[in-house]
């Protein structure tokens, strides 16, 4: 298990004490997403030899030199709660997702809410995937957090269904399975929930299923059938609560490997390139990813 180095403590410090703080307080949802563009870049960093290069749909990509273009493909959905993020606020995640993975990788680009509520982001995620299919570059593994992980459940089950390409692969982490209920009571119930109050859910369903059952299958994929679906390994911080997710998941997919890590924040891989937590759980990840994938 790893061993948390200083700089993981002050990562977990800024979680707690600065970052929980900002989603608490800051209510509009665009405001928080300029906050989060600015301040996530400066919490990871990329490998010096992998410059991502965006494209006309605003992705981005990322080649790993040893890797090679002709390498299999690693599609990513960031995550944000359906409201901020961009390939640009996790791109520091996915380079070094990419270079463990021996894949190159492209952080797909949707819209958000709440100027785009519930069904873009899926709608947005699902024709990603489905371009990259019909371009020939069909990806071999799709790879989310948070809400990604939820958009990258729903992406593998139009795959499944659509009975064209599947991927071989589906790396999750801390993913959102289940909208329904009253998850902002779960996030005050979690004790070891470190990043994310009770505050953030409450608008996120507000700003992102205005008038939508959060029930609905096409919303919660624990609702729908999550059989046939390619291996999964789901990551998460043993007491965050969207660990909760994490082992509901676990239980009704067919070839899930669960791999928690206790004492993080929600979603430590941002900070890879300088945290060793994040470096050491992309490896596992990556090395999941690369063997499912051969």
């Amino acid at each position: 298990m790893t061993t948390y180095t200083r700089t993981d403590r002050f990562f977990l410090w800024q979680a707690r004490n600065v970052e929980r703080r900002t989603l608490h307080f800051v209510g509009p949802q665009p405001l928080l997403r300029r906050i989060f563009a600015l301040s996530a870049p400066l919490g990871g960093a990329i490998p010096k030899d992998m410059k991502p290069e965006q494209d006309a749909d605003g992705a981005l990509w990322f080649t790993p030199p040893e890797a090679g273009t002709e390498s299999p493909l690693l599609m990513y959905i960031h995550g944000g709660g359906f409201t901020i993020g961009s390939p640009r606020t996790h791109a520091a995640l996915v380079a070094h997702l990419a270079r463990a993975a021996g894949m190159r990788a492209v952080a797909i680009k949707y819209r958000l809410a709440p100027e785009h509520p519930f069904p873009a982001a899926r709608d947005d995620a699902v024709a990603a995937f489905d371009r990259l299919v019909a371009s020939g570059t069909p990806p071999a593994a799709v790879c989310g957090d948070s809400a990604g992980g939820c958009l990258a459940l729903q992406v593998a089950q139009h795959a499944r269904n659509s009975g064209g390409v599947q991927p071989k692969a589906l790396g999750l982490i801390a993913p959102i399975g289940d909208l329904s209920g009253d998850i902002a009571a779960r996030f005050d119930a979690a004790t070891d929930e470190i990043l994310i109050p009770a505050a953030w859910p409450r608008r996120l369903l507000t700003n992102y299923l205005p008038g939508i059952d959060p029930a609905d299958p096409a919303v919660s994929p624990l609702h729908g059938d999550l059989s046939n679906l390619p291996p999964t390994m789901i990551q998460a911080a043993t007491g965050e609560t969207l660990a909760q997710d994490a082992h509901r998941l676990a239980d009704v997919m067919d070839n899930v490997t669960l791999d928690l890590w206790p004492g993080l924040a929600h979603v430590w891989h941002l900070h890879a390139g300088y945290s060793r937590a994040a470096e050491d759980a992309l490896r596992r990840l990556g090395a999941f990813l690369r063997d499912a994938v051969r």
